[in-house]
């Protein structure tokens, strides 16, 4: 069964700066979500009716392997027009296809499933009772779309089959959302974006007199005794030599005591390596900072996730 799916991205937008088919929703603009739903239910030919800004729109989507067709009167003709254009462009093998204007942004693939399953000649998926998109069409009623020339555009059109029109049902309500105005996006915009929960977080500095013990110090501490050398420390501790004498120096001068014994060359070599005093600062840090995100996260849990 040969399937074409059609989308109407033609029309000028008239209650919005923007055009509706590449606005972007979670990165991805509307009209690629459509092709990816299209391509995902298993339609491969898919058929684009441009007009306001189609240089633009066949640039944006020129990796998509999509055919493309222009309503060259789109600023004077309505969405039937267009359709009407994409139905004289569809290959002479195609027996149905599916039909949606170029700013619905959510059509569902299980939907689109459903909807060629349909023995009926027009398809149309519902919500609770309301009509969406996209609408699948046979073969059959081609000829008398391609001559209409009534009301109510393709709503009108469709009407002709109105007793062999299948609804579909379906639980997605993503079917009925266009976005036709600042607002609509803003808001979809807003669906899109997960609420950000807050995370607290917090260094620990521990200040004695006027120097300030904090992670700088004791990742130097660390490094040193891993390395059991105060120059190889500083390197893995990513300081200068003269920088992590500083900080040392600084530390222990607060503190009182010792922090590193440092060993003279000679015929064993020298070396640096952590005093009982500098082992036990380390310790001290290391379980401050554990109990410090321990309470933030407390905090945070009463706080904001309630």
């Amino acid at each position: 069964m040969s399937v074409t799916a059609i989308i109407l991205a033609a029309g000028e937008p008239r209650q919005m700066s923007h055009f509706q088919p590449m606005l972007k929703l979670s990165g991805k603009s509307v009209i690629r979500r459509q092709i990816e739903s299209f391509r995902a239910a298993g339609v491969a030919d898919i058929l684009v009716v441009t007009g306001y800004h189609a240089g633009m729109l066949e640039r944006h989507l020129a990796k998509e392997s999509v055919r493309f067709v222009k309503n060259e009167d789109f600023a004077t003709t309505d969405m039937m027009a267009s359709v009407q254009i994409g139905l004289g462009a569809l290959p002479s093998s195609c027996e149905r296809v599916l039909i949606t204007p170029g700013d619905v942004p959510y059509l569902n693939i299980e939907t689109i499933e459903k909807l060629l399953r349909s023995q009926k000649s027009v398809a149309i998926p519902s919500f609770r009772g309301s009509a969406g998109h996209p609408a699948m069409v046979r073969k059959s009623c081609f000829s008398a779309l391609l001559n209409y020339s009534g009301e109510r555009g393709l709503r009108g059109a469709l009407a002709q089959w109105k007793r062999d029109t299948e609804f579909v049902p379906t639980d997605e309500n993503g079917m009925l959302v266009d976005i036709n105005t600042e607002q609509d996006y803003e808001r979809e915009q807003r669906e899109q974006t997960p609420q950000a929960s807050p995370v607290l977080s917090a260094a620990l500095t521990i200040q004695v007199r006027s120097t300030c013990i904090d992670e700088r110090g004791i990742r130097l501490l660390e490094c040193i005794e891993l390395e059991q050398s105060l120059q190889k420390g500083a390197a893995r501790a990513e300081l200068s030599y003269s920088n992590a004498w500083l900080t040392l120096n600084r530390m222990e001068e607060a503190l009182g005591c010792r922090l590193v014994e440092r060993k003279l060359g000679g015929a064993t070599g020298g070396g640096s390596n952590l005093t009982n005093d500098g082992t036990e600062w380390v310790a001290r840090y290391r379980r401050l900072e554990k109990q410090l995100a321990e309470d933030l996260l407390q905090l945070q849990q009463r706080e904001f996730e309630q």
